[in-house]
């Protein structure tokens, strides 16, 4: 129960960290305060982070990859009345109106305000300011702004709390890395990258940095979160929270080898982790190019969220546990 205890804490701690993508610094510090010094983290110059230990001749090397960044904002236009229409930084949902949203460097706050033009969704943020010149110096066009003043809730049963895409991956591979033995025969690598909700993550420069210190992975494991249910809006949802973690036979970017997709639903039944399937067309997160990159094997498995990119999305404690073993048993388990 300790160790549940510590794993919540963790993610209540990197779920309310600011990091919009290109401001993933917040979260890289607090992964970084987990792991070091008994890893080395090595932080790049576009703020991927790579965390291992050296080990000679391990029989299998395996990379847990999750993404630090959150939905963001950035200034676009200032409008005379002081409002500041916004170009978001990932798929921010069309019905987040009147929340607030913060920004960087100034730490000024505003109301996020949603509205149709010309059939399509506009984005703006209300500071408060009478008028553009006013507007544009306490949020200068540099600024960064993410979802603001949300603190990580625990029920009984759920997790509510912002960024929980991907901030649940990134502690459920920590989780597992903290109490990971040196002498393991297998090798595990933590890869927490950055920029993925723009799609612009910098996956080249993980290439190089990995290749010259001779991290050469057998297999990659994608975690993140997904869209669950059910919720008012979405009664038959693809995946369900509270029934366990989802092994992704197939997303927009990877299909997994048939092999790899038999030995995952093999593990969770040997070690009686709840799961449940999907196999879909829409979404992904980097794991296709990762895996192609490299040229290895690739699986994704995912918790499902209720609410995913809102301001308050809902997980299952059962779920988050669930990802935390699983990752261990894969690390034990793959040769």
């Amino acid at each position: 129960m300790s160790g549940d205890k510590a794993a919540f804490g963790l993610l209540k701690n990197l779920s309310e960290a600011f990091g919009p993508s290109t401001l993933e610094d917040e979260v890289i510090r607090l992964i970084r305060k987990e792991l070091e010094p008994d890893y080395h983290c090595l932080r790049t110059p576009h703020k991927n982070l790579l965390v291992y230990r050296d080990q000679k001749d391990p029989e299998r090397t395996i990379v847990f990859q999750a993404h630090t960044d959150e939905l963001g904002v950035r200034p676009y236009r200032y409008d005379p009345d002081g409002f500041i229409k916004l170009t978001p930084m990932g798929g921010i949902p069309k019905d987040v109106a009147n929340h607030m949203i913060r920004f960087y460097p100034t730490h000024v706050r505003g109301v996020l305000v949603v509205r149709r033009e010309r059939n399509q969704t506009a984005f703006f943020a209300d500071v408060g300011a009478k008028n553009d010149a006013e507007a544009m110096k306490m949020v200068p066009y540099h600024s960064n702004g993410a979802y603001a003043d949300v603190e990580m809730q625990e029920s009984p049963t759920q997790l509510m709390g912002k960024s929980l895409d991907d901030r649940a991956g990134c502690a459920a591979i920590v989780s597992v890395m903290k109490t990971w033995p040196r002498e393991s025969r297998n090798r595990i690598i933590g890869v927490f990258t950055a920029r993925e909700e723009t799609g612009n993550w910098p996956v080249t420069e993980l290439y190089r940095n990995m290749l010259e210190i001779n991290l050469l992975p057998d297999l990659i494991v994608n975690v993140e979160c997904c869209p669950g249910g059910p919720t008012p809006g979405d009664p038959n949802p693809l995946a369900e929270v509270g029934k366990g973690i989802v092994l992704v036979n197939m997303d927009a970017s990877y299909e997994p080898d048939s092999e790899i997709c038999r030995f995952m639903e093999m593990l969770a039944r040997k070690w009686r982790i709840p799961s449940q399937h999907m196999a879909v067309r829409e979404g992904s997160g980097e794991l296709g190019r990762l895996a192609l990159g490299f040229g290895v094997a690739g699986y994704p498995i995912t918790i499902p969220a209720r609410y995913m990119h809102c301001p308050h999305s809902v997980i299952s404690k059962h779920d988050f546990m669930a990802c935390i073993r699983m990752i261990r048993k894969i690390a034990e388990d793959y040769n």
